[in-house]
């Protein structure tokens, strides 16, 4: 068959294909449908349950005792409906407003607690029968609103709680010592309003500076009777909630909706008219599905693997949550340009969630880059944490921040005033790298926890900078921080040998000493040497020298075997984002087949509806890894290039943020059939396991030639160290 026909006969298969798809009519009628909200429930990941629209300020989801950092516990009663919730973080926040309806009136914490049945979870729509009260529940997001519609029993007593006080971090997951510091509410019986604001304090991120949390809430139902209760233990309120008592027939449906700022109620307030002006829940429910079907519709996938296909629309559901975009509700100062919370951490979704939306939205990167330079004018920094409108002062990496300017730089991102954009990473590189690096060339060990990995992500981080400078013409910057990138080999010990595999990260003193250590000990967080991570996986992260690293440990033969062993001994962690690119240097090792044949096992092994993520979903960079590899490609993010590796599904399609489509078809991809033997790209001959940005964004035909053993293909043309 010649390449043209080749060519045309994938785009004919693919349409032909799309009659048996995710919108077909007669089966699933569309992706939202197929997102399973208990992936990530179950496990370990803490994934919300409760719906939200993609990067919302809002996510209302139930609530239970046992709850942990996303509020719930799937065998456990409800306690209630807060509205905002993050999403895979291994720390949790927020918590608030609780809404709990009843019939009668239990205020107590742990005293309104409800068995469940007839629970129905989706991305636009939770529903849920509290068994304690016969009290059918039913709620569904905006932006920064959510509608809830209440279908009562005939009662006397029917009852709203609304409970100012609690948050997951004080109640739920004390743990991360959250604090309730106070706060008003106010009743307008007359108009069916109930408004407020709380401070509250702790959780993840600066546990010590409080925030607040700003509501406005409509019902459709005249007050029975009202009161507000508040009680002090020392200067802060210990409890503080309203009561809303009605009268209801049997089926009659109480509809209340509400709205959260965290700048004030007035904004609150200005929200809830503008997302929801009336009572009509269905007009909300279907808006929120259509606006998750036009995100999860960018990526069409055809495979006849049922759960493949649940999997994936999971994992790229949870890829658009975080951070959230809260333009015109900046808490600490007033412009028009864009405002996002809630990064926990960029140290995350760096690698993956944010290159995958220069491919889906650029438009979301742009904004999130100029809230940065908005950060930097008005803060004089840009944490890679950043929470509640809070700098978070630990750094997990280095300053990941410059990473995500430096990817949208090099790929061409429009709307960014590269200029100003520089001089985040200027400050960074100059001010916000620590002393010990800036002095040394890498971060002495002087008891400070994470000396090793903070200064490999330094490195990274000179490295995103110097690709920036030469771009803008800077040469002398760029002279600086290309020499700086090279600093990680300041901490590479060629002599340090783990069963035969020498070379590796090591911890060192001012006065050049090494120090003693077990390069397979996992430090964990916030410890010493290592964040998260051992000295087996923190070796590999060099993206910008992968050629170097390969040569200093022995040789592409070598290296291979060494890679191969510590995955195959769980040496190599992949349940953490250092290691995301570690499969991938197989490639620089002439050895593509086993880039995918890790790749498909991580896929196949730790990724699942029954057990969520590898660890914590991680803000969408654990779900942007799963659609990223079952696609064909995979970012080293910060550059301009995508590796190949084998897909996990036979055909899928991407629209670009232009428009333009990328047309993928792995041919006689099966269960024995998972190497690549050879590729096609716009139906010529493609020899090399990578490709490059440029050669995606006009749109693209990319055939893989799936066999069971590799044939030669992906060994000799190998990405450049930059």
């Amino acid at each position: 068959m010649s390449l043209f026909l080749d060519r045309v006969l994938l785009l004919v298969i693919f349409c032909l294909g799309l009659s048996s798809s995710v919108f077909s009519q007669n089966k699933v009628v569309s992706p939202v449908d197929l997102v399973d909200m208990m992936m990530g429930q179950k496990g370990e990941s803490n994934c919300v349950i409760g719906p939200q629209t993609p990067h919302g300020s809002i996510n209302p989801s139930p609530q239970t005792p046992g709850g942990g950092h996303d509020g719930y516990n799937p065998q456990m009663p409800i306690r209630g409906f807060g509205q905002l919730h993050v999403s895979g973080t291994g720390w949790g926040r927020y918590g608030q407003i609780l809404i709990s309806p009843q019939t009668g009136f239990v205020a107590r914490e742990d005293g309104h607690d409800s068995p469940k049945s007839e629970e129905i979870a989706s991305p636009y729509y939770y529903k849920v029968r509290l068994d304690r009260y016969n009290i059918l529940t039913e709620l569904s997001p905006t932006k920064h609103s959510a509608i809830y519609r209440f279908t009562y029993p005939a009662s006397d007593s029917a009852s709203v709680l609304l409970d100012l006080a609690h948050n997951i971090p004080m109640h739920i997951a004390p743990e991360v010592k959250g604090r309730f510091c106070g706060g008003k509410m106010f009743i307008d019986p007359d108009k069916h309003v109930i408004k407020g604001w709380g401070s509250y304090a702790g959780g993840y991120g600066d546990a010590g500076t409080p925030y607040m949390v700003y509501f406005y809430a409509e019902f459709n139902k005249s007050l029975l009777s009202y009161e507000i209760q508040r009680t002090f233990k020392g200067v802060n309120a210990n409890t503080h909630w309203a009561r809303l008592s009605f009268k209801t027939t049997e089926g009659e449906a109480l509809t209340l909706k509400i709205a959260i700022s965290m700048k004030s109620i007035d904004n609150a307030k200005e929200f809830l008219k503008a997302e929801i002006p009336g009572y009509d829940f269905e007009q909300v429910k279907n808006s929120a599905k259509e606006c998750w079907n036009s995100v999860l519709g960018k990526i069409n996938i055809i495979t006849s693997d049922s759960i493949r296909k649940r999997t994936f629309y999971t994992a790229f559901y949870h890829s658009q949550l975080m951070p959230r975009d809260r333009s015109s509700d900046n808490p600490n100062w007033t412009n028009n340009e864009p405002y996002f919370d809630d990064h926990f951490d960029i140290w995350d979704t760096w690698r993956t969630k944010f290159p995958l939306m220069v491919l889906l939205d650029q438009d979301y990167v742009a904004r999130n880059i100029r809230s940065f330079i908005d950060r930097l004018e008005h803060n004089r920094d840009v944490k890679p944490g950043f929470i509640s409108g809070l700098d978070m002062d630990m750094k997990q990496g280095g300053d990941d921040v410059d990473n995500v300017i430096a990817d949208a730089y090099v790929k061409g991102v429009a709307g960014v005033d590269w200029g100003k954009a520089w001089k985040v990473l200027s400050f960074n590189a100059e001010q916000d790298r620590s002393p010990n690096y800036l002095k040394n060339g890498w971060q002495v060990e002087d008891g400070a926890p994470m000396s090793c990995s903070n200064s490999l992500e330094f490195a990274y981080n000179d490295f995103c900078a110097a690709q920036m400078a030469k771009g803008l013409g800077l040469e002398d910057a760029y002279k600086k921080y290309i020499t700086r990138s090279q600093n990680w080999e300041k901490l590479f010990d060629p002599k340090t040998c783990d069963n035969g595999y020498c070379g590796f990260i090591r911890p060192r003193k001012a006065d050049l000493a090494w120090v003693d250590f077990d390069p397979r000990k996992n430090y964990y967080s916030w410890n010493e040497f290592f964040y998260e991570s051992n000295s087996w996986t923190y070796s590999l992260f060099i993206p910008h020298q992968f050629n170097k690293l390969v040569a200093l440990g022995g040789g592409k033969e070598q290296f291979a075997k060494r890679l191969n062993y510590g995955f195959q001994n769980n040496l190599i962690w992949l349940d953490n984002e250092p290691g995301f690119l570690s499969p991938f240097i197989f490639i620089y090792c002439g050895r593509p087949d086993m880039t995918s044949y890790w790749v498909d096992r991580i896929r196949d092994e730790r990724f699942s509806l029954e057990k969520g993520y590898p660890g914590n979903e991680d803000s969408g960079a654990m779900g942007s890894w799963y659609v990223f590899t079952t696609l064909g490609l995979f970012p080293n993010a910060g550059q301009d290039i995508y590796y190949l590796v084998s897909p996990a599904v036979e055909k899928s399609k991407i629209t670009l943020w232009n428009g333009k489509n990328v047309n993928i078809w792995a041919k006689n991809l099966s269960a024995r059939n998972k190497i690549i033997k050879s590729v096609t790209v716009n139906g010529k001959p493609w020899n090399k396991a990578w490709i490059r940005h440029s050669d995606l964004v006009n749109g693209a035909s990319i055939v893989f030639e799936m066999g069971d053993k590799a044939e030669g293909w992906g060994k000799t043309q190998l990405p450049s160290d930059l």
